[in-house]
């Protein structure tokens, strides 16, 4: 009875955890994509002064505003949840690793094309704040992955296993 106080209140913690990490998230991509559709004038002149192709920056000028609206959706709806997690994790990999290669120097003259807050920090600081959100989408992840199946075998008598349970239920009802 102890250990499935523990198990619950362990539960508890995570489900509490995830929560909260999704809502850090969609306190980032919510205004980060409602930024880029409501200025989306200075999104695109941004992206078009950045150091590729101005196909490629034709290109992100209309995916980023979706697949950011499409991780916000994603992540508000249960079923979408897991698709919202691999999402921001995706994205936040890629802005990241942009980052980094600024920071290691890739290009002489970097402009920066965000909006809002992130505007106003250094490419350092920009780095490690992309950092944690990457991170927080890698745990979320993680959270879902490990609280998807906490109610399985819930049916299953405490010190006993499923899987004799199982074998246990198959066998009485053969006879």
């Amino acid at each position: 009875m102890e250990t499935s106080i523990i198990y619950q209140n362990q539960l508890k913690r995570k489900r509490i955890t995830f929560n909260i990490v999704i809502v850090l998230l969609l306190l980032l991509w919510i205004p980060v994509s409602i930024d880029k559709i409501t200025d989306f004038a200075a999104f695109k002149s941004g992206i078009l002064r950045q150091p590729f192709s101005d196909s490629l920056g034709y290109v992100l000028i209309y995916t980023l505003p979706a697949l950011e609206l499409i991780t916000v959706l994603a992540l508000v709806m249960e079923k979408f949840r897991k698709a919202g997690l691999i999402l921001s994790t995706v994205l936040m990999t890629a802005f990241t690793a942009y980052i980094a290669m600024a920071l290691l120097g890739t290009w002489e003259k970097l402009p920066c094309g965000c909006g809002s807050v992130i505007s106003g920090m250094t490419w350092t600081q920009h780095f490690f704040f992309n950092l944690l959100f990457f991170f927080l989408s890698g745990w979320g992840f993680y959270l879902w992955y490990k609280l998807r199946g906490s109610d399985a075998g819930s049916g299953v008598t405490e010190g006993s296993s499923a899987k004799r349970h199982i074998k246990k239920y198959s066998l009485t009802s053969k006879i």
